[in-house]
């Protein structure tokens, strides 16, 4: 800095001059401009991070749908495979198979009776007159 120094005395006196004045306005203003462009770029980067939150939470409600609709079809899958899995379970092909072995043999005594039947009818029919 400069400036004019005067001694009284013991002491040392400065003088502003007006090279002072103008470094002090010159800091000022430098001051003033540098607060109006951090001022104009924080309000855009307020305005940038406004739109990134909007476009994350809508990416993020995709998201969510997506992952829920996956869970859904996961529930119903494994639902169907629990069953599929009950159905051919051991004890249920034990039980199934027996079930179609009793009927088989239902079926069976059934043809023959139907067989005998069918015999005494169109067959000679035993003599009731005697």
């Amino acid at each position: 800095m400069v400036g004019v120094y005067k001694w009284t005395g013991s002491e040392v006196k400065m003088e502003l001059t007006s090279s002072h004045a103008i470094q002090g306005i010159m800091v000022l203003a430098t001051v003033a401009g540098g607060y109006a462009v951090v001022k104009s770029n924080l309000a855009r980067v307020m305005g940038d991070l406004e739109d990134f939150m909007k476009r994350y939470e809508k990416q993020k409600s995709i998201f969510d749908a997506r992952l829920d609709d996956a869970e859904s079809q996961r529930a119903v899958f494994t639902s169907q495979i629990d069953v599929l899995k009950e159905i051919n379970s051991v004890s249920a092909l034990e039980h199934r198979n027996r079930e179609i072995a009793t009927l088989q043999a239902e079926v069976k005594v059934l043809r023959n009776q139907v067989e005998h039947l069918n015999n005494i009818h169109n067959g000679n029919h035993p003599d009731t007159t005697k």
